[in-house]
């Protein structure tokens, strides 16, 4: 239940799922969530194999990964905040049921590699992913189980019920998008994307 809870919370990952299944497709959304799914097995092997002790043992390196985290989200955020500040014309004499296609066209949106790559650095860029697994799941390790087999264990099931979500979740702004994608509504959108993105990319600068 407590796993099922940290996944379920609002983050970046949502909000760059959300995002995609608007102003993209079902198929680009799912390559970012598999992108997202495979940061996290990376970094669960890393914080195995020791990297999660190590960057909380060196504040500085630490550091190093947190700004380069923040610059990531800092630059969705103002990718984000440019669709925003967008003429409200410039989607004028577009369909309503087109506008996302239109969007996603200009400048082009984003192909399941690019859509993938985003996921990647989504999940991949905030070091406290790592260090959070490490932490998370060797208390429950069942008894008896060496920690070295549990923990791979779990942090795979762990994964696996976040991969579920993420494609429950796109599902279902699947199934709303035809009333989320008039152009206003996408601006919105945008603007809500770009406020998230730029306080998530505070928040981890500031180590919060």
């Amino acid at each position: 239940m407590s796993s099922l809870i940290v996944i379920m919370m609002p983050g970046p990952d949502l909000v760059l799922i959300t995002g995609l299944v608007l102003n993209g497709s079902l198929r680009v959304a799912t390559a970012a969530a598999l992108g997202m799914i495979t940061a996290g097995a990376a970094q669960a092997g890393l914080g195995a194999a020791g990297l999660a002790a190590l960057l909380a043992a060196s504040p500085e390196l630490f550091a190093a990964f947190r700004w380069a985290g923040a610059l990531v989200l800092l630059g969705w955020a103002v990718l984000a905040l440019r669709r925003f500040s967008r003429p409200a014309g410039a989607d004028a004499g577009a369909p309503a049921a087109g506008a996302a296609a239109v969007r996603a066209a200009g400048p082009a949106g984003p192909s399941d590699r690019q859509a993938f790559v985003q996921g990647l650095l989504c999940t991949g860029s905030n070091p406290k992913v790592g260090i959070f697994l490490m932490a998370f799941l060797p208390q429950f390790v069942p008894t008896g189980m060496a920690p070295e087999a549990g923990v791979p264990l779990l942090a795979a099931c762990y994964l696996a019920l976040g991969l579920i979500w993420l494609l429950t979740w796109m599902r279902l702004v699947h199934r709303l998008a035809r009333h989320l994608r008039s152009p206003r509504t996408l601006r919105i959108a945008d603007g809500l994307t770009a406020v998230v993105f730029g306080v998530f990319a505070v928040r981890l600068a500031l180590g919060g």
